[in-house]
């Protein structure tokens, strides 16, 4: 009687650790390939991880903006000089960057006016989540780093972040596009 929950459970868990272990990954894949467009640690010009937000909360929803809010706090206390990032600071920035993209998500379908299931979901659509899940990371992340007194200004933070989600998402999606494309085999006429 108890299997359809134990396998939602089971289920659930491994969408959230599936979803930890890819953000994490992506982040520290990230630094590598793109640490020279890097401005500040845990800021790129070119954020991969953004895509993995946004692409995560379409398919797997609140599992895993749980996982990528574990994958944020891992990233937090796995970097260089982040042991000094202390707990009530590092949980509201892990639940902005794990939620954010869930928020753009529940957003965006209702503008949108896709159905839940994002039946009918286009390349514009796809756009404008990702305009909109950068709007919905860079200013409540760069809003929280001003209110806790770590900047004076949130402005250039937040035009920065917002940047390198959009172009990081938009390099995942013309990637992931141009293999579908080269995937698909030619029609003959």
């Amino acid at each position: 009687m108890g299997e359809p929950t134990d396998k939602y459970d089971g289920l659930f868990i491994t969408y959230v650790a599936a979803a930890t272990l890819v953000y994490y990954g992506t982040y520290l894949f990230n630094g590598w390939i793109f640490s020279s467009v890097s401005i500040a640690p845990h800021l790129s010009l070119i954020y991969l991880p953004a895509a993995v937000r946004m692409l995560f909360a379409l398919v797997l929803g609140l599992p895993a903006a749980l996982g990528m809010a574990l994958g944020t706090l891992l990233i937090i206390y796995t970097t260089q000089g982040s042991w000094t990032v202390v707990w009530y600071e590092a949980i509201p920035v892990s639940l902005i960057s794990g939620f954010s993209p869930l928020i753009a998500v529940v957003i965006g379908v209702r503008w949108l006016k896709l159905p839940s299931d994002l039946r009918g979901l286009k390349p514009q659509h796809l756009l404008k989540f990702t305009l909109l899940g950068a709007l919905c990371n860079s200013i409540p992340t760069n809003a929280f780093y001003w209110a806790a007194g770590h900047m004076d200004t949130p402005l250039p933070a937040m035009a920065q972040m917002f940047l390198g989600d959009v172009l990081g998402t938009l390099l995942v999606l013309w990637l992931a596009a141009s293999i579908v494309k080269l995937a698909r085999p030619k029609l003959r006429n």
